[in-house]
């Protein structure tokens, strides 16, 4: 998560800039979800309580300018494609699902999973459960039936979307609509930065071996956290050979370890760091150096600039949060690390008495249930964040130490104070 500092100029010259918008809500009415439709139209979700025969009934409607479309059971994934010029969402109504994209409804499904944009926000890809068959919805295409379906990714570039399928006992790699070898198992895959190369572990008459670019390197007894460097140079990843595991990277092999996990490079590919246990206590392993022991590891994250890497470790059964040499805690639990766009502020979710709370810089928003998906507006100005209050999930917004309902969309910042949607550039 993150934080951040602006001064005060900054903060008025931003304020100056809002668009506005007066919103009318009914009686037991209240937005718990807001975006923007083309960077300049608020779109918001109304949950609305109102009293049955026997119990209190709740309806959820989405308003976009003068429409109002609902009532539905649910509605989550509030998602904008093709450039922000598309709204889509799923919807629940009377037991299934359905997607709604604009105009346009696909359904019914029994469960719907995985919104997926591609990066240039052209094309949207879900998991679609239709009876016990599985499919993967992209686009105007309907790829299936499958058994079972996870990991759907596209490429940095847009082009391919990859997953992971089961057909009976048989697992393929489906890439670009092509399926790569039938195997046992899938390992892992991952794309280079650049989207040119698809890397995975595969398990070939009993042994794994990791794939990409037509070489196969192994074999191994397992594989994991296959990563590629920023620069798309370093094809990196954790692999078991006998009873041990090492961290392979091009010709270097680091290691034994009796374990491995979320091998990450620094923003500069120079650094690559992770995560192993070392009889029965974990370390930070950056490069060459090495942070420990500890009860537990988790969360490394390094800051824009590649100047600090961030962590969460357990102590004593107590949780701090590690940045460089700065320590800060205990916390019942902590997760979501996060540096501000400019690298200046570490932010973070931390259970305090049993509760959650972000943790921005010197600002602490809460209480709530769970925490979700914190990100920042490209200048820093707003937090954005998802958080479940009393079994309600809420997009909220945290702008100068102060929360509000709202999102950052395109990298534009919504939010609604009071009465008012508040539309700030965050670009």
């Amino acid at each position: 998560m993150k934080g951040r500092l602006f001064c005060i100029f900054a903060w008025f010259l931003a304020v100056s800039s809002f668009a506005q918008e007066k919103v009318m809500l009914g009686k037991g009415e209240e937005i718990i979800t807001i975006g923007l439709l083309n960077d300049t139209t608020p779109v918001y979700v109304v949950r609305q309580l109102r009293e049955g025969l026997i119990s209190t009934i709740k309806e959820y409607y989405v308003v976009t300018g003068d429409e109002k479309a609902g009532p539905y059971d649910d509605v989550e994934d509030l998602t904008f494609f093709s450039d922000g010029k598309i709204l889509t969402y799923r919807a629940k109504i009377r037991g299934k699902w359905y997607v709604i994209a604009g105009k346009d409804k696909a359904g019914p499904y029994d469960e719907v999973w995985n919104f997926t944009l591609s990066p240039d926000k052209n094309v949207l890809a879900y998991i679609a459960v239709i009876g016990d068959q599985w499919y993967v919805i992209a686009g105007d295409e309907k790829a299936g039936p499958y058994d079972d379906v996870w990991g759907l990714t596209f490429s940095p570039d847009g082009k391919v979307l990859a997953y992971e399928a089961r057909i009976g006992s048989q697992i393929y790699l489906i890439a670009e609509k092509e399926k790569a070898d039938v195997y046992v198992d899938i390992k892992d895959f991952t794309f280079s930065r650049d989207g040119k190369v698809l890397a995975y572990g595969a398990k070939i008459e009993g042994q794994i071996y990791v794939m990409a670019e037509n070489k196969k390197v192994g074999p191994y007894s397992d594989v994991g956290y296959l990563t590629f460097s920023p620069d798309g140079k370093v094809l990196a990843y954790a692999a078991e050979i006998g009873s041990k595991w090492y961290v392979i990277a091009e010709n270097e092999k680091a290691g034994p370890y009796d374990g491995v996990w979320d091998l990450t490079f620094s923003p500069d590919a120079k650094v690559l760091a992770y995560r192993a246990k070392i009889g029965g206590q974990w370390y930070v392993i950056a490069g060459n150096e090495k942070a420990g022991p500890y009860d537990n590891v988790w969360c490394l994250t390094f800051s824009p600039d590649g100047n600090v890497l961030a962590y969460t470790a357990e102590i004593g059964g107590q949780w701090y949060v590690m940045a460089g040499k700065k320590k800060t805690g205990p916390y019942g639990s902590v997760g979501g690390l996060t540096f501000s766009p400019d690298g200046k502020v570490l932010t973070y979710g931390a259970k305090l008495d049993g509760k959650i709370y972000v943790i921005n810089g010197n600002e602490k928003a809460g209480p709530y249930e769970r925490l979700w998906f914190l990100t920042f507006s490209p200048d820093g100005i707003a937090l954005a964040y998802r958080a479940e209050i009393n079994g309600e999930w809420y997009s909220k917004v945290l702008i100068n130490g102060k929360e509000y309902i709202g999102s950052v969309s395109n990298g534009v910042v919504v939010y609604v104070d009071n009465d008012t949607i508040r539309i700030l550039n965050g670009k």
